[in-house]
């Protein structure tokens, strides 16, 4: 950093001293233009010679000896050589500076012609370059930055990119501020519209002139366009160095002669669909040439795509199939020679997809249009390409085995949807394919490639898909069988591990094949015929006799001990299982319900023999076929009820839910370690958690509304069994029974007659009792609930009830006020109170609101707010003084109680006013608001809240009272209520006197 500060420093004085000198010539220049005037004018009659001359003078003895004349501020002249040593002292200042990091001012010099030192006052003369008197005067005085050189290359760069911008947009700049100088900017803003609408004037002028130009013309000019499309990105290919440009470029020009093909053939029907035909194949086989002649690999692939995909959009493909298809094939050779010899496999890949995909597209729009033998044409051109990069390259083979793989697939996948599988034909090609691949396979072996065991696989499949179509289709799947059997048998005994893969591949293959010819005939006519007897069997066999030939030898990799056999013992017990209920359902019906148990159990010492937990999982399945009978049943009847059900089915319903406690107990006894214990028990609790609710659908049928009174007894049968098996579930069953049981106990309660009703409560408040004396016995989370529960569903269900019976709220709210009364009383030193203390706040703000509302029906509601004013006096240090309120509001909680009578006497009196009692809730708010002032507590919240009961009073008396009550009335009320409050006053400041 310490060189790059002294370049900069050196840059930064070589700039000064420019300057310097190109200020000084300038000077020179004036002074001698001055001297010359001064020369040829008359002479001064004034002795004193003026500044003016004494510059000239100056100046021209100046002129002999090289010095430049600069004036002070006094008039002092400076000459050129005192100004550089000036200037050189400066920098010598500037960098002590630097070395001792400290600003040293600058000596002030006196004014003198003679003196060697310039003042700094002179060097700030106005004579001066701006710059140069910045940088002269910072120079010495300032502290030198320190400059990131990565941050000095940013700014320059941004600096280049912005003056590059000014520069191309100064013209419009320019423009601009000339318009808006002479006052004409809303013409510049008119003239730039007129420009734009100007030019897409223009575009439509173009786009008219198209339109009138006939088919061929647009043919023609579309054909012209895309060679020089062309032509300029192989120009900028050959000329340039911007390859990807280029072949975009070339790209482009290829699909527009391909839209060009298209549009002339298709859309104006200029050319024949044949030679439309040959145009996409010679534009094809086009940019394969050009792809190799200017080395780009994108145009390659514009070949194939181009001729799988245009000839689509044209229609070819129903008026030509067939030179379609040359067309296809000729350039799927030229793209595979392509890849094969220069851009790689990637090519093949495209070419596979896009061959496969209009094959398929002819096949959809008619099958009969494309023969098997243009497929497997197809077939054997890329079979020849894979051929020949196994045998020629070096690298990884890996690639070219999935594309083998692929196409093999894809060729198998056209035969089955174009021609029948045992067709002649498609055994001829079958034949022809085993044979290529045989000689394939012995090329392979002749030189010693590693992959000839590929090939020799590839020629026993097409062996084996000959036979398949040569012989019946019933018995195909035993023969292929027993040729894998025999190559798996041959290479255990030989120790060939290649033959055993291959041997158990066509095993697999049988197996698939079996299953998907017997498939639409299982059960019927399967079960019931020799044929499909033997095939059921066959599968049976060879799925057994394979699991059992593979063992823990070095033969069998770890893929095939690990995964195909538990694989094939999974398949085995799977499909003995199926023919045994399927031949069950044939010959007893809907017994095979009940007896699917015996399956389940057997499966589960298979497992346990052979140690594979998938049986396990599938015998715990097996409880879907009798659910399956039961559905299929209710179904059937449209009866859903357990008592309307055969008894085979009702055998099927106990046994699928007592199996669910079977299962936990077997794997507890005998297999403990199994993975499947867990869900074990989880079906353990399952049936846990649905006795207590199976039955209540039948007893809601049968007892209609008067389920009430037995619904106390599914939550009591949860709570026993969270209590013995204290499972989350469990207990999360017994409080969301509880507490539905509760509601319903609230809801349901005044629909039952009186007795029933009374049945029914006495019942719920048993429960709620003997969970009460359980938890005082041992105390229990869940007994505590049930207890809380209780109390709320007594304190709702019974005022209900009593509503219901009296027709009349008042014994209903008056029972509630007690019982709210006692439990807000009791919520703050009881333990099951504490649980529902917000509960019993809110009921209990319900409660008096109701009573409230209800006061103006029945005076005698106003009773509830006195219970519940009494309830929370009574010891009211020990207990109101604990609750949310006293809490909440501190000292001002007693003020509640004040409010709460306040308006309850209000209601009172007002709904009393066909007796005037109205005229008595002045007075009345009067004697209330100066009795709190006579309380101990005289807080100024007290006493503002006093002197607001009376002054509300006073306004009710001067606004209301005033108006409408009788003279006498008036002054009862005006001079009593004024007597009052002046004695109340009084005493009040006596009081506080006495204080």
């Amino acid at each position: 950093m310490a060189k790059i500060d002294i370049d900069m420093l050196k840059s930064e004085l070589g700039q000064l001293k420019a300057e310097f000198t190109q200020r000084i010539d300038s000077l020179e220049n004036k002074i001698s233009a001055l001297s010359n005037s001064s020369t040829s004018s008359a002479p001064s009659s004034d002795p004193l010679v003026d500044d003016n001359s004494l510059i000239a003078s100056a100046s021209l003895n100046a002129a002999h000896t090289n010095e430049t004349l600069i004036t002070g501020p006094d008039g002092t002249l400076i000459t050129n050589t005192v100004m550089a040593s000036s200037v050189t002292e400066s920098f010598a200042i500037q960098e002590s500076s630097k070395d001792s990091e400290k600003n040293e001012p600058s000596a002030k010099v006196q004014s003198s012609a003679s003196t060697s030192e310039v003042p700094a006052a002179w060097l700030s003369r106005p004579t001066l370059d701006a710059t140069t008197r910045s940088n002269s005067k910072n120079s010495a005085a300032e502290k030198p930055v320190k400059i990131d050189f990565f941050t000095m290359i940013f700014t320059a760069l941004l600096s280049a990119i912005v003056s590059t911008l000014f520069e191309w947009f100064k013209p419009v700049a320019n423009i601009y501020q000339s318009y808006k100088d002479r006052g004409m900017l809303g013409i510049f803003t008119l003239t730039i519209l007129g420009i734009g609408l100007t030019l897409a004037g223009f575009g439509y002028l173009m786009q008219l002139l198209i339109d009138q130009m006939g088919a061929g013309a647009k043919s023609l000019l579309m054909f012209v366009a895309a060679l020089l499309v062309m032509t300029l990105g192989i120009v900028v290919k050959r000329k340039t160095s911007f390859h990807e440009f280029s072949t975009a470029i070339v790209s482009l020009g290829l699909l527009l002669l391909y839209s060009t093909v298209y549009f002339a053939g298709s859309v104006y029907h200029v050319i024949p669909y044949m030679l439309v035909a040959v145009l996409y194949l010679f534009i094809a086989l086009s940019s394969h040439a050009i792809a190799l002649w200017l080395d780009t690999k994108v145009v390659a692939a514009l070949g194939i795509i181009g001729i799988s995909l245009m000839p689509m959009l044209s229609n070819i493909i129903v008026e030509q199939p067939n030179y379609y298809l040359l067309s296809l094939a000729f350039v799927t050779i030229s793209s595979l020679m392509i890849s094969y010899r220069y851009v790689g496999r990637w090519l093949a890949n495209i070419s596979l997809i896009f061959v496969f995909l209009s094959l398929e597209w002819v096949v959809n729009i008619d099958s009969s249009n494309l023969s098997a033998f243009f497929i497997d044409a197809f077939y054997l051109i890329f079979f020849a390409y894979v051929g020949l990069s196994l045998i020629n390259r070096d690298d990884t083979h890996k690639q070219s085995l999935l594309f083998l793989a692929g196409l093999v697939g894809t060729n198998l996948y056209l035969f089955i949807q174009t021609t029948s599988l045992f067709s002649d034909s498609l055994s001829l090609i079958f034949t022809f394919n085993c044979l290529v691949s045989i000689g394939a396979s012995y090329v392979f072996y002749k030189i010693r490639h590693t992959l000839t065991h590929i090939m020799v696989l590839v020629a026993a499949i097409w062996g084996v898909f000959a036979i398949i179509s040569v012989i019946g289709q019933a018995y195909w799947g035993i023969a292929w069988a027993v040729e894998g059997l025999f190559l798996l048998y041959i290479g255990r005994h030989l120790a060939l591990p290649s033959v055993i893969n291959q041997g158990q591949s066509l095993t697999g293959l049988s197996l698939l094949y079996a299953g998907a010819i017997l498939v639409p005939y299982f059960p019927v006519p399967a079960l019931t015929s020799i044929d499909g007897w033997t095939l059921c069997l066959s599968l049976v066999l060879i799925i057994g006799i394979w699991s059992r030939f593979i063992n823990d030898s070095d033969l069998f990799n770890q893929p095939t001990i690990q995964k195909i056999k538990p694989l094939l013992m999974l398949v085995e017990s799977i499909w003995l299982s199926v023919l045994i209920l399927t031949c069950a359902h044939l010959w007893l019906g809907i017994w095979t319900a009940p007896l699917v148990i015996l399956l389940q159990f057997t499966l589960l010492l298979r497992a346990k023999s052979c140690k594979q937990t998938s049986i396990e999982i599938f015998s715990a399945l097996l409880v879907l076929v009798p659910l399956f009978y039961i559905l299929q049943v209710g179904i059937a009847t449209n009866n859903y009820h357990f008592s309307g059900f055969p008894l085979a089915i009702q055998s099927a319903v106990v046994l699928v839910l007592t199996q669910l406690w079977l299962l936990a107990e077997y794997y507890r006894r005998y297999q403990p370690d199994s993975k499947m214990v867990p869900i074990a028990e989880g079906a353990r609790i399952a049936f846990y958690l649905i006795i207590p609710i199976c039955w209540l659908g039948s007893a809601l049928r049968n007892l209609d509304q008067y389920v009430l009174m037995i619904l106390w007894l599914p939550p009591m049968i949860a709570v026993f069994f969270a209590q013995k098996i204290k499972h989350n579930f469990i207990v999360l069953e017994a409080k969301v029974l509880i507490g539905l049981a509760s509601v319903a106990l609230v809801l349901g309660l005044s629909t039952l007659p009186i007795l029933a009703s009374a049945i029914s409560l006495v019942l719920f408040i048993s429960c709620y009792v003997l969970a009460l004396q359980l938890n005082k016995r041992k105390a229990s989370a869940l007994y505590q609930y049930v207890c809380n529960c209780g109390l709320l569903a007594i304190g709702l269900a019974v005022p209900v009830w009593l509503a219901s019976i009296h027709n009349d709220a008042l014994f209903a709210l008056i029972f509630a006020a007690f019982y709210w009364g006692a439990l807000f009383n009791l919520s703050n030193i009881w333990t099951l109170g504490k649980e529902i203390k917000t509960a019993v706040y809110l009921i209990s703000g319900v409660t008096l609101l109701a009573s409230w509302l209800l006061i103006t029906k029945n005076p005698f509601y106003a009773s509830i707010a006195v219970i519940y004013i009494a309830a929370a006096l009574y010891k009211k240090e020990q207990r109101f003084k604990l609750s949310i309120m006293n809490v909440r509001l501190g000292k001002n909680s007693e003020l509640i109680l004040h409010v709460i009578g306040a308006v309850t006497y209000l209601i009172l009196l007002e709904s009393l006013n066909h007796y005037r009692l109205d005229l008595l809730i002045a007075p009345v708010l009067a004697v209330h608001g100066a009795l709190i002032l006579f309380l101990k507590d005289r807080r100024l919240t007290t006493v503002k809240f006093s002197f607001g009961l009376i002054t509300l009073g006073i306004v009710k008396l001067a606004l209301i009272d005033a108006e409408y009550a009788l003279l006498w009335q008036k002054v009862i009320l005006f001079m009593g209520i004024g007597v009052f409050i002046l004695g109340a006053s009084f005493w009040y400041q006596k009081l506080e006197k006495t204080d």
